[in-house]
C-alpha cells in the first residue's frame, strides 16, 4: 500500500490555489470556500485536480453545484456523497404521492406510459439508450420514484428516463403558465416566474431513489431531508426490509443491488403463496398476509418451485418426525445421526449478557446525542439533529468521516481491549463447532465482533450480515487494514466526546486510508444505505437447503433480508427460537400444539444455551474467566446445583 504521490498533491494544492485566487476582491471566507471546494471534489470524490479546478470558476464553490456540474460534462460518478438541503422550497407543492400508495416497482415504466417527447430520453453513459429485449423495458439498475405522480423512471446511468421526466413536466409546466400569463397580457420575463424557487414552472421535480432512499430535487439540484419526504422514505424502507421496520433493534439499514432487488419478487411470491395456501385451512392466515407486503432482499436464485413444495407439506399439518417437547429432546435431536447441519441466525439478545451500550434505548445514543460536540459543519450538525441516525449514513460518512468515529470510539477502543466478552449464547456456538462438527454456519446480525472471542470457532464459519467492530476497512476503496494499527490511530487522532480519556486529543484528525489516501477508514460495519456483504447472499444460498436444525437467537425478526432465512429453510428442517418472547409469526413461525416444526424456548438467551448445554454435557468445557460476569454468575449457579442435586442421588 502507498500514500498518494506528491505528485498529486501538488497538483491538488496548485489547482486549489488557483481556483481560490480567481478574484482578488474577494474575500478571505470566499477562498476558503473555494480551496475546500477543491479539496473535497480531489480528495474526497476522487475526481481530476484541474477538472474540480474549473468545476470551481464555472459554478462557485458549492461542492454540490460543483459535483453535479462535473457529472454533466459525462465524467463517471465517483461515489462520492453531497449533504442534503434541509429547506427545499419545492416540498410542499410537489411531493403528492400517498406514502401508503407509493409504487415500488422495479422497472422504468417510460416505455410501458408511451414514452415522452424524447424518445431516447437523456442517453446514458454509453451515448444512447438501452432497451432490454426480454422485458420490453430499460435495462435493471438504479431507479427513481416521481414523488408527484408515482412514475417509475430510470437514472441517468441507464437511460436517463428521470431527469427527462423531470424536463417534459417542467416544460410543461412553464407552457402552461405562459397561456396563462399571455391571457392576462403579461411574459414569463416579466416577473421571476422560472425562479427556482417557483414552484408553478418546478414540473416534477422531487423523485426517490429505489437504490439507496435518498430524495433528490432536479429543480435544487440537490439531496433533500424533511420531515414530511421521512414519512415516505420510512415507508419504502418498510416495503424494501420488511414491516416494523424502523422499531426494529438494529444498528443498520441496509440496501443492496439491484440483482438483490429481483429476487424481492420471489421472496414476496412465496410469502403470498404460504398466505394462500394458509387462509384455506385458516392457519397463520392473517400473519402470512402482512408478511406478504414485506419484500425480502435476498439473492438466492433458488428454485421457486422446492419452496412451494415445502410450504405445501407444512400446511399440511405433517409433524416433524424429530418435534421436540422440551430442551432435553432437542438436545438429544443435535446428538444424533438425524441432524447433520444446524444453521444459526442471531441478534440483539446473543449479546445481551455483555451489557454493550445499547444505541436506540431510551436514554441511549441516539437520544442524548449532542451534534455540537461532534467535529461538524452548521449544515452536517443541523442534519444530525433532524435525524440522529445521519451520522451513521454512508452519504455522510464520504462527506465527514469523523463524527461517526467520534461517537464510535469507545466502541472500537473497547472491542479492542476486549471490555465486552462473549456469552454463554456464544460459547454455544463454539461448543457446537468443536464438540459436534455439526456448525454450518452463524449469521450474525450484531456488530460487536464477540464471536470472534471465540478463538474456536473459525471465521468462514461465521456470516456478520452487518459487519463487525473487531475488523477495519476503507468505505471508499474497500481495503483491510489492520485492527490494532486502526485503533492505535483512534486513540490518537479521535477526540473523547464522553471527556473520560486523558490522553485524547482535543482536535480530531482524519485517519487516511495507506492504499487511498481518503480519510474514510473506519470498523467493517455497513452503515446506513449500504450494500450487505455478498457473503451473505451467497453463504444463505448455500447454506439453507440441507440444514436439519435452524437456531433463532434473541431477535426481533423484523430486518429484512436477515430474517428470511426463516422461510428460505426448507420443510424438514426443525427451527428453534430462542427468546422472550414469541417472533416472525408473519413469516410462518408456528407456535402452540399446530407447530409441526418449530419449537420455542422462552427466555433469555444465556438462560437457554446454558440449560441446552447441561444437557449435552458440556458444561465442563466452558471456562468461567472469559465469560461476562452475568454469564459467569449463571454457570456457577448451575454447577453448583448439579453438585448439590449429584450429592443427594449418592447420599440417598
Amino acid at each position: 500500500m502507498s500514500s498518494p504521490s506528491p505528485a498529486k498533491e501538488e497538483a491538488k494544492a496548485s489547482a486549489a490555489a488557483g481556483a481560490a485566487a480567481t478574484s482578488s476582491t474577494e474575500n478571505d471566507a470566499t477562498i476558503a470556500m473555494a480551496f475546500q471546494a477543491v479539496e473535497k471534489l480531489t480528495t474526497l470524490f476522487g475526481f481530476d485536480p484541474i477538472l474540480a479546478e474549473t468545476a470551481v470558476n464555472e459554478v462557485g464553490p458549492d461542492v454540490t453545484t460543483a459535483y453535479n456540474w462535473i457529472l454533466d460534462q459525462g465524467v463517471d460518478d465517483k461515489g462520492g456523497p453531497v449533504i442534503p438541503l434541509l429547506s427545499c422550497p419545492h416540498v410542499d407543492a410537489h411531493c403528492r404521492v400517498n406514502v401508503e400508495t407509493i409504487d415500488l416497482g422495479l422497472e422504468c415504466t417510460h416505455y410501458q406510459d408511451g414514452g415522452n417527447r424524447r424518445d431516447e430520453g437523456t442517453p446514458n453513459r454509453g451515448g444512447k439508450s438501452v432497451i432490454d429485449d426480454h422485458t420490453g423495458s430499460c435495462p435493471s439498475g438504479e431507479n427513481w420514484v416521481c414523488l408527484e405522480c408515482n412514475a417509475i423512471r430510470c437514472s441517468r446511468y441507464v437511460n436517463g428516463h428521470a431527469v427527462s421526466h423531470w424536463e417534459d413536466t417542467k416544460a410543461d409546466a412553464v407552457d402552461a403558465r405562459q397561456e396563462e400569463l399571455d391571457r392576462s397580457g403579461d411574459s414569463l420575463n416579466d416577473g421571476d416566474d422560472t425562479a427556482p424557487d417557483n414552484p408553478d414552472t418546478a414540473g416534477h421535480c422531487i423523485a426517490v431513489s429505489l437504490a439507496d432512499l435518498s430524495v433528490w430535487c432536479y429543480e435544487c439540484g440537490a439531496y433533500l431531508k424533511s420531515p414530511k419526504l421521512e414519512q415516505i422514505v420510512k415507508r419504502l424502507e418498510v416495503l424494501k426490509f420488511g414491516p416494523d421496520a424502523d422499531a426494529a433493534d438494529k444498528d443498520i439499514v441496509n440496501v443492496d443491488d439491484d440483482e438483490a432487488a429481483k429476487d424481492e419478487i420471489t421472496s414476496r411470491n412465496i410469502v403470498s403463496e404460504t398466505t394462500s395456501r394458509s387462509n384455506d385451512n385458516n392457519s397463520y392466515g392473517h400473519d402470512a398476509e402482512i408478511g406478504a407486503t414485506s419484500i425480502g432482499e435476498g439473492d438466492y436464485d433458488s428454485d421457486s418451485s422446492s419452496d412451494s413444495e415445502n410450504i405445501a407439506i407444512e400446511d399440511l399439518g405433517v409433524r416433524h418426525p424429530h418435534m421436540p417437547s422440551n430442551l432435553l429432546e432437542m438436545a438429544k435431536f443435535i446428538s444424533s445421526p438425524a441432524c447433520r447441519s444446524i444453521v444459526i441466525l442471531a441478534g440483539a439478545g446473543m449479546s445481551t449478557a455483555a451489557c454493550i451500550p445499547d444505541f436506540r434505548s431510551s436514554g441511549g445514543m441516539y437520544e442524548t446525542l449532542d451534534p455540537d460536540l461532534l467535529t461538524a459543519s452548521d449544515v452536517e450538525r443541523e442534519a444530525m439533529r433532524v435525524d440522529p441516525t445521519t451520522v451513521f449514513e454512508r452519504n455522510m460518512f464520504l462527506q465527514n468521516s469523523l463524527p461517526c468515529l467520534e461517537l464510535k470510539r469507545s466502541f472500537i477502543l473497547g472491542t479492542r481491549d476486549q471490555k465486552w466478552r462473549a456469552t454463554l449464547a456464544h460459547r454455544f456456538v463454539e461448543l457446537l463447532h468443536t464438540k459436534t462438527g455439526k456448525l454450518t454456519r452463524l449469521f450474525t446480525q450484531n456488530i460487536d465482533g464477540l464471536e470472534g472471542q471465540c478463538t474456536d470457532l473459525p471465521r468462514e464459519k461465521v456470516v456478520a450480515v452487518h459487519g463487525s467492530m473487531d475488523q477495519a476497512s476503507c468505505e471508499m476503496c474497500g481495503e483491510i487494514g489492520d485492527f490494532d494499527e486502526f485503533c492505535k490511530e483512534v486513540e490518537e487522532k479521535i477526540k473523547d466526546i464522553s471527556k473520560t480519556d486523558d490522553s485524547a486529543p482535543e482536535i480530531s484528525t482524519p485517519i487516511l486510508c495507506k492504499m487511498c489516501g481518503c480519510a474514510t477508514v473506519k470498523p467493517s460495519i455497513v452503515l446506513f444505505r449500504s450494500n450487505l456483504p455478498r457473503e451473505f447472499y451467497d453463504r444463505a444460498r448455500e447454506d439453507l437447503p440441507t440444514a436439519d436444525l435452524l437456531i433463532v437467537v434473541g431477535t426481533s425478526l423484523t430486518v429484512s433480508p436477515a430474517n428470511t432465512l426463516v422461510y428460505r429453510a426448507p420443510s424438514t428442517t426443525l427451527r428453534l427460537v430462542v427468546n422472550n418472547e414469541p417472533v416472525g409469526s408473519r413469516l410462518g413461525i408456528q407456535y402452540g400444539p399446530e407447530s409441526s416444526r418449530d419449537f420455542f424456548a422462552q427466555g433469555f438467551c444465556d438462560n437457554v444455551f446454558l440449560e441446552l448445554m447441561d444437557h449435552l454435557g458440556w458444561l465442563k468445557d466452558i471456562a468461567h474467566d472469559k465469560l461476562p460476569e452475568a454469564s459467569a454468575s449463571l454457570l456457577r449457579e448451575r454447577i453448583a446445583r448439579a453438585s448439590a442435586e449429584k450429592n443427594n442421588v449418592s447420599g440417598s
